[in-house]
């Protein structure tokens, strides 16, 4: 019967499917079983025969790019009998970047895995030379070899000199570069300053990048500096308030701190800069207007009032000779902080010819027409740019 033909055909069609189909599943699980194996019994060696440098620096000397690395074994780590400082450096040097890092490989006698790098310390040598600097960076960038997240430093060290100092911290260079970075809370996470900032800001060439500066003592690693690179531009060391200051007026710092007299201090908080522009005849004039709350610190009397008007805020008029004295330290407190910031600014266009407010990369957003006219001529808008700084400071009693 037709009817019946046609029930077998397809009866049979299904069969051969089906088998088809448990020939495939059996195929792609043998094929998951062998990689479990694979990886399972010589993973553990592809592991120790790895090495994972936590940090790199490199320097340029006159014929030669040079890089130490600062690494821990990993089959130390894993070791719980180990000691504490089982950390190394690998030396390489290179005409080139590429030779550099080959040199690198071949000194090693295990696998360069640079998943784990944690900072990058360039030597300010580096740093000055432009052509150098970019062959370096558009290399790290081409192999895309190094995290752009990578922590970004400058040194005048030389770079083993640098690595070597992991047996003074008791720990590698890269670990305790990493926490001292993560553990200061007065910056906002994200404006940790990295590799990608600077791959940003040598693209954008018109921007600021305020890279921690180190000093390598005998007994210990100093961070209390910054390197000013202006776009492609270096434009040297800058002392830790004058670059501190900068940053709190880029608004990326959380909390600031200044001293008064009688050994006084106000810790700033909430802090909130907004930005205005005008400009006429040529000259441009920024105002930056700065808000944040104030803990004081020192005079207990001072503090009492504080609280008091905290309690009251609801009715700020209640005791007119409180407030009135409190409105008086928070004048004085606003006036320190303004002259700190014209101080700033004024060291920094004399001795970098520098913005120290990074104005010219907000111009886009801020005022417009004033970037278009000045589009061109980054130099000349430094040069023609007035800065007015002013201050609203309320004293509470906790942040």
């Amino acid at each position: 019967m037709p009817g019946k033909w046609i029930v077998e055909e397809i009866a049979e069609k299904i069969a051969e499917r089906s088998s088809s189909m448990k020939t495939r599943i059996v195929t792609i699980v043998s094929m998951i079983f062998l990689a479990v194996l694979c990886f399972g019994g010589c993973g553990n060696t592809d592991l120790e025969e790895r090495n994972f440098p936590l940090a790199a620096a490199v320097t340029l000397t006159k014929e030669n790019y040079q890089m130490a690395f600062g690494f821990e074994q990993l089959k130390n780590v894993a070791d719980e009998k180990s000691e504490k400082e089982n950390t190394s450096v690998l030396l390489a040097e290179g005409k080139d970047c590429m030779e550099l890092f080959l040199h690198a490989d071949g000194e090693n006698p295990g696998e360069m895995d640079y998943n784990h790098l944690k900072a990058l310390i360039l030597n300010r040598s580096l740093l000055e030379n432009e052509k150098q600097l970019g062959a370096f960076l558009g290399y790290l960038e081409e192999e895309n070899l190094f995290s752009r997240n990578t922590l970004l430093f400058v040194t005048e060290d030389e770079p083993d000199q640098v690595m070597e100092m992991d047996t003074v911290l008791k720990e590698p260079v890269g670990t305790y570069l990493n926490e001292r970075i993560a553990s200061d809370e007065r910056f906002k996470d994200s404006e940790a300053v990295t590799l990608g900032s600077l791959f940003r800001i040598w693209e954008n060439e018109n921007e600021n990048l305020w890279i921690p500066y180190i000093n390598c003592a005998e007994d210990k690693m100093i961070l209390e500096k910054y390197y000013l690179m202006q776009g492609r531009t270096a434009a040297g060391k800058v002392d830790r308030e004058t670059g501190e200051l900068a940053l709190l007026s880029e608004q990326k710092m959380k909390s600031y701190s200044i001293s008064l007299e009688d050994a006084e201090s106000v810790t700033l908080s909430n802090l909130c800069c907004s930005y205005a522009f005008t400009e006429q005849n040529g000259q441009v004039t920024e105002t930056v207007t700065i808000k944040a709350d104030g803990k004081y610190q020192g005079n207990r009397e001072l503090l009492q009032k504080t609280k008091h008007r905290d309690e009251k805020l609801e009715d700020l008029h209640t005791d007119s000779q409180d407030e009135n004295a409190l409105l008086e330290v928070e004048a004085e407190i606003e006036q320190t902080l303004e002259e700190k910031m014209d101080a700033m600014t004024e060291k920094l266009q004399q001795n970098q010819n520098a913005d120290g407010t990074n104005s010219y990369y907000k111009l886009g957003a801020y005022a417009r027409d004033i970037y278009l006219q000045f589009q061109k001529d980054w130099s000349g808008y430094r040069k023609n740019l007035t800065v007015e700084y002013h201050w609203d400071v309320t004293l509470v009693t906790s942040p």
